[in-house]
């Protein structure tokens, strides 16, 4: 056998190899694993059957060993109702970074039903439905629970939306809401808050007061209707305590003798945003840079012990002069004090 035949062989051999590993060679010209998993999520899942709307679906494609697909992968999307952005109900789309996500648009038709959206890379395939039907929102029944709270951000209040179409049918379940708010704010943090339908056609936000007192308007929209609920933020002479926000740390004396013996009581009031004392109990750290507390260390773990959200530990001075810095840390939150070891 001569070695150019040898060689022929042996390339016949290398294909036949990556065929059966289920590789392929990229645009690179390098060897692409092409198995793996495909994760499809599409939003909003349901639209209408106007010729116009649209929904927007993300593949995420990962290689056998879990990694995202390489830059250059071809993926597919197949539809069997409505049609992608490039007018067909077939669309080829390569991978364009390094997540190994890309994004297609299916726009409704004017037939009803439910669409069926198959992606496939690589041997791979995942599908996704999206409901394309007549989903006129006409009623929004909107109501709050409780409809008054105290401010300060941590009473909270169930906004429910119950949505019907023109049929007086529950929404289909994934119809877009988005729930906006004039005070307070929502579980996001924002004023306002987008979310869907559940199986029955309901929609819900928790609205949280804020510091400001007034009449919060909670207007919810779904489609071209809206709903608007009323909660009111009244003032709170004795508002819950909140999460630490300030600690405020003092000495019964700022400079003692570096004896071995002398000491000092540092103490720490804990407050929320609104300058309320912490619940007993919170957990309290103190630690120091010199001397040690009453447990022989430089660190002291307790809690507040009273309503007004105080805590104490006993430092003592070493026998080195100097100046101690204490640190009182709890939730995130932290106070310091410096502390004199004079040396007469």
């Amino acid at each position: 056998m001569n070695r150019q035949y040898r060689h022929r062989l042996l390339g016949l051999g290398i294909l036949i190899w990556a065929g059966l590993l289920g590789v392929g060679c990229g645009s690179s010209g390098g060897l692409v694993a092409v198995g793996g998993g495909i994760v499809l999520s599409a939003s909003p899942t349901v639209i209408e059957a106007d010729g116009k709307s649209a929904s927007v679906i993300t593949a995420t494609v990962t290689s056998t060993g879990g990694t995202p697909s390489p830059i250059g992968t071809q993926v597919t999307f197949t539809t069997n109702l409505g049609r992608f952005s490039n007018g067909s109900t077939v669309y080829t789309i390569p991978i364009g970074n390094s997540s190994g996500t890309v994004t297609v648009t299916l726009i409704s038709g004017t037939v009803e039903g439910t669409a069926t959206v198959t992606c496939s890379a690589g041997g791979a395939s995942q599908t996704i439905q999206i409901y394309i039907g007549n989903v006129a929102i006409t009623t929004i029944r909107l109501s709050a629970s409780p409809t008054s709270l105290n401010a300060g951000g941590v009473e909270s209040s169930t906004i429910t939306a119950m949505v019907t179409d023109s049929q007086g049918n529950p929404a289909i379940s994934g119809t877009p809401v988005t729930f906006r708010t004039t005070l307070g704010f929502f579980s996001n943090k924002q004023t306002t808050y987008a979310t869907q339908t559940g199986s029955n056609g309901v929609a819900t936000a928790v609205l949280f007061a804020g510091d400001t007192v007034g009449k919060a308007e909670i207007t919810c929209t779904a489609g071209e209707v809206s709903a608007v609920v009323y909660v009111e933020i009244k003032y709170n002479p004795n508002p819950s305590p909140g999460e630490v926000a300030n600690i405020n740390v003092s000495a019964s004396t700022l400079s003692i003798l570096a004896d071995g013996i002398s000491s000092t009581t540092i103490q720490a009031v804990l407050t929320d945003r609104n300058g309320t004392p912490v619940v007993a109990g919170t957990p309290v750290s103190f630690t120091t840079s010199l001397g040690s507390f009453a447990n022989g260390s430089k660190t002291y773990a307790t809690t507040t012990a009273s309503t007004e959200g105080s805590a104490k530990a006993v430092l003592f001075a070493g026998t080195t002069p100097g100046t101690a810095k204490v640190t009182v840390s709890s939730g995130g939150v932290s106070g310091m004090i410096y502390i004199e070891f004079r040396s007469f």
